[in-house]
């Protein structure tokens, strides 16, 4: 038996530093600076002795039409997803939110269903009879990760759909490079040669890797559009960058850093990092495609790997990719470059949805992809306004969330932030996002 209560950030992040790969998305940094489109609250999950078990950033929104409450919890709630109390806490959450107005909840647990190592992934890219991740032999079930969709089902909840014009969960496959127990060395043998031999030639090249400061957004926001145009995806204005560093380069608990990869005085990639934990996670990441020949990903990647391990991080969540190891599918490009990183692919239970109420949950559905189209128009419009701000040198007012952290002006929700958080309102952005970058 559970009960949930508000807490505290300072009881959130107490619970934090004892749970192991927690996302940067479930931290009350990251829910404040949301707090224009989503209205965040910390919660925790207590036993029938009192004793904190699970916690969670709630993020409550009002859905056009509706006028009751979404509740997303993106990459959590964080709980032991292995553990037999599961259920239980699932119906807590749902017996607290159900007096609340929330018509449907929807979850993305950080949990795998399967696993292909690296080793398995680049032998399916050269095999011409596979097509896709799904297909290859050689996966690894995790017992936990089926258990988990079974408690789900019987509890009543459901996958949430997921279509070309509403990206609906996070990356349904990841890569993932363990960590635990790395050193440098350790980490170069487990790239291919060919990956190592890029690293020396961006090197070679005069390609320097360094840690960017907040004066770098104007150029980390330039690639990004590059970014975004060539992989076909709606960019957030500059000021998003800036709310981004501003709620994890300041106060934030955690780990935070930006690296910039320059040749000749241009910055040519860019990667954001945050690490909560164990767990470094990609936040965002952009490159030019003028200066690829030069490799400069591969050396950015392994500045950002280098400080992981000096971190102490278990691993490094490098974000999501397509379902595609087809040689045809350009896509496939970025498989390879993780794959040949030295990185494991993972296929995650997904998005799930528990819906209060099953008719405005229909109607939702129903509404979702029409929202998706709509917030694609207006964040290409704020995007235009960056821009024309950024060149013409008129200052941006901005606004501040209730704890003073900078938040773009009346942003709409965003989807791997810019390129790392997803976003169950219909932004499409999230199916390009970090699967766009590392391709050198």
């Amino acid at each position: 038996m559970y009960t949930i209560a508000k807490i505290s950030a300072d009881i959130y992040w107490r619970f934090l530093r004892d749970y192991p790969e927690a996302s940067y998305q479930q931290t009350p940094q990251w829910g404040a600076a949301r707090s224009v489109q989503w209205k965040p609250e910390l919660v925790g999950w207590f036993d029938l002795e009192d004793r904190l078990t699970a916690v969670a950033v709630l993020r409550y929104r009002r859905v056009p039409g509706i006028r009751r409450w979404l509740v997303y919890i993106p990459q959590g709630p964080l709980l032991n997803w292995s553990g037999p109390q599961v259920g239980q806490q699932l119906d807590a959450l749902g017996a607290y939110l159900r007096p609340r107005g929330v018509f449907a909840i929807r979850i993305t647990p950080t949990v795998s269903l399967r696993s292909w190592s690296a080793a398995a992934v680049k032998a399916g890219l050269e095999d011409s009879r596979y097509q896709h991740i799904s297909e290859l032999p050689g996966c690894v079930w995790n017992p936990s990760g089926s258990r988990l969709v079974q408690t789900l089902r019987s509890a009543g909840w459901t996958k949430a759909a997921v279509d070309d014009s509403a990206d609906a969960s996070h990356p349904q496959f990841t890569f993932a490079l363990p960590l635990a127990g790395a050193t440098d060395e350790t980490a170069l043998a487990g790239m291919t040669k060919a990956w190592r031999k890029n690293i020396r030639k961006a090197e070679r090249a005069g390609v320097q890797v360094s840690l960017g400061s907040r004066d770098d957004i104007s150029a980390m926001h330039r690639l990004y559009g590059e970014t975004a145009q060539r992989n076909g995806f709606t960019p957030q204005p500059e000021e998003y960058f800036s709310a981004m560093w501003d709620t994890l380069g300041g106060d934030f608990p955690g780990r935070f850093w930006v690296h910039l990869a320059t040749h000749e005085g241009e910055v040519v990639a860019a990667s954001a990092t945050a690490q909560v934990g164990g767990r470094a996670q990609g936040v965002f990441a952009a490159t030019s495609t003028q200066r690829s020949p030069l490799k400069p990903s591969n050396a950015l990647y392994w500045s950002i790997i280098r400080q992981a391990i000096a971190a102490r991080a278990d691993l490094f969540d490098i974000g999501g990719v397509n379902d595609t190891v087809a040689e045809q599918d350009p896509a496939a490009g970025l498989v390879r470059f993780k794959a040949d990183m030295g990185a494991s692919a993972h296929e995650s239970v997904g998005a799930w949805d528990l819906p209060l109420r099953p008719g405005l949950y229909a109607v939702f559905t129903r509404l979702l992809p029409l929202y998706g189209r709509a917030t694609d128009a207006l964040r290409a419009l704020r995007a235009s306004r960056s821009e024309w701000v950024r060149s013409t040198g008129t200052r941006s007012t901005g606004m501040r969330s209730p704890e003073g952290h900078a938040v773009p002006s009346g942003a709409g929700p965003a989807s791997e932030p810019p390129a790392g958080e997803p976003d169950p309102m219909g932004d499409r952005q999230g199916r390009a996002g970090l699967r766009g970058e590392g391709a050198a």
